[in-house]
């Protein structure tokens, strides 16, 4: 499959336009395109501009709520419940995570609930809102059912991202961001998309079968990573995200593996300074990087990377170079161009891979 690079500015450009051609308005198509370019930028090509299509339509099929009343079901110093009324994941998440931090400067520590909430994107884009704020960030959420407990077949999980964001002091910033399933959903959905097989190991068919196939394994279920251990981790994700938030009582999958009601984000930070001096703890994190990076590598790795460290290196190179896209997915940008006849093209974007 061929690969190719596009600018960065005008993918922006273009995503912007599509949101704003469905109605969304200018301060919401930004949010969700940062959101979107962001993902891709940083390489989690699951949840990159290969949403840009999906949004579209469920934009067009009132999935979204593109002009949401975002509420504040319950509220006290340090916590807040948050309707986010099905509007745009990103936008409802990126309200919420700004919440927290204006708590958070407040009174050392904030989360919040949210439900009603659509599919956010990539985690750590609320996380790493903590770092600027000498805070630490943590961002869950859960999906529409497509994953399978351990030991079961049927799907009655989410994949339940984790993120988890610590600023360092010279080093790159600590980010997990990690599906609890083998593999994010969307990952399956992208290799069925280029029409490449998955890895063993990463989810079962219909019948409850391994499979490699990509095709059948979006009929079938993914599988926590792990054995008990992924599946464990996605149910205290569920309770957070799902039944604190009440997402639960809406969060019912539909059979592309989308919440049709809606799912819950747990969001929070809170203050370094109420516990260490901030210098300190960023020197202290920068050693704590340094001697893991310099522990005994086995033959097999030349380097070890820290939580997130790969996806600073490759926003980087895609910054400098152009955002790497495959084949499959400008096919999916360009059908997205002709739909909505943006003025800005693709094709006009394209550098050499």
């Amino acid at each position: 499959m061929k690969h190719y690079r596009v600018k960065q500015d005008n993918l922006t450009a273009f995503c912007r336009e599509v949101f704003a051609t469905l109605g969304v308005d200018r301060q919401a198509a930004q949010t969700v395109t940062d959101n979107l370019v962001e993902a891709e930028l940083r390489g989690v090509k699951s949840h990159g501009i290969t949403k840009l299509k999906e949004y579209a339509a469920s934009i067009e099929q009132k999935i979204f709520n593109i002009r949401p009343d975002i509420k504040i079901v319950k509220e006290a110093n340090s916590t807040i419940a948050i309707d986010g009324d099905f509007g745009l994941g990103a936008v409802t998440g990126k309200w919420a995570m700004e919440k927290c931090l204006d708590k958070a400067k407040a009174t050392g520590i904030a989360f919040a609930t949210v439900a009603k909430g659509r599919h956010f994107g990539m985690a750590a884009f609320y996380s790493m809102m903590a770092l600027e704020h000498d805070m630490i960030g943590i961002a869950l959420c859960n999906s529409g059912n497509i994953m399978a407990v351990h030991g079961g077949t049927s799907r009655v999980l989410g994949t339940n991202p984790i993120s988890i964001a610590v600023p360092a002091n010279k080093q790159h910033p600590l980010v997990f961001d990690a599906a609890t399933s083998q593999a994010a959903f969307n990952r399956v959905i992208v290799a069925n998309l280029e029409n490449r097989d998955i890895p063993a190991g990463w989810a079962i068919d219909k019948a409850g079968k391994p499979t490699v196939k990509a095709s059948d394994a979006l009929q079938g279920a993914v599988l926590p990573f792990g054995g008990y251990k992924g599946s464990g981790l996605a149910i205290m994700v569920q309770v957070l995200s799902g039944v604190l938030s009440s997402a639960f009582r809406t969060a019912v999958a539909t059979e592309d593996g989308r919440g049709k009601d809606g799912v819950g984000f747990f969001l929070g930070a809170f203050r370094i300074a109420d516990f260490l001096d901030v210098d300190v703890f960023r020197q202290g994190i920068d050693e704590l990087i340094t001697d893991l990076k310099s522990s005994r590598r086995n033959e097999e790795t030349p380097v070890i990377y820290m939580p997130g460290e790969l996806e600073f290196l490759r926003k980087e190179e895609n910054v400098q170079l152009g955002v790497e896209i495959s084949s499959a997915v400008l096919e999916d940008l360009l059908a997205v161009q002709r739909k909505y006849g943006t003025k800005n093209q693709v094709e006009a974007a394209l550098v050499e891979k």
